[in-house]
């Protein structure tokens, strides 16, 4: 099972990737973006944590998104602390975005039942929890 899971990543990404390009992303940076876009804004921290990197990884990532307009930092009640916020721009961007993905991703599970797809979906949810307790 894990040896499918390896070689489905890398084409996966690469095909994200090559979607994500026209609005100069990549498929790490986009998940800060909907991370953002679905909980509002968040610490570096929280970000790094929930996309499973390290602290100055997320950072170089947010640099980036910061660069392109699309998130903005503001300070926390601490003074130590920054939450990331989306721009006007990277709400637009992620909404445009998620069509592109959307129809990427319909063409993926093409012949691949709901079903199917839940049960999936549950596999890999229990595996990650596994592997990060």
């Amino acid at each position: 099972m894990f040896r499918n899971y390896q070689n489905m990543y890398r084409p996966y990404v690469n095909a994200k990737n090559f979607h994500l390009a026209k609005h100069q992303l990549f498929s790490s940076q986009f998940r800060i973006l909907r991370l953002l876009a679905d909980k509002g804004p968040l610490t570096f921290a929280v970000i790094a944590n929930e996309i499973h990197v390290e602290k100055p990884s997320a950072s170089g990532l947010i640099r980036k998104l910061q660069e392109l307009g699309y998130v903005e930092t503001k300070p926390g009640k601490d003074k130590r602390e920054k939450y990331v916020q989306l721009t006007k721009e990277g709400e637009i961007v992620h909404q445009e975005v998620e069509k592109t993905i959307d129809g990427f991703l319909d063409g993926a599970l093409e012949g691949i039942s709901k079903e199917e797809q839940e049960i999936v979906s549950r596999v890999l949810e229990k595996i990650l929890q596994n592997l990060t307790r």
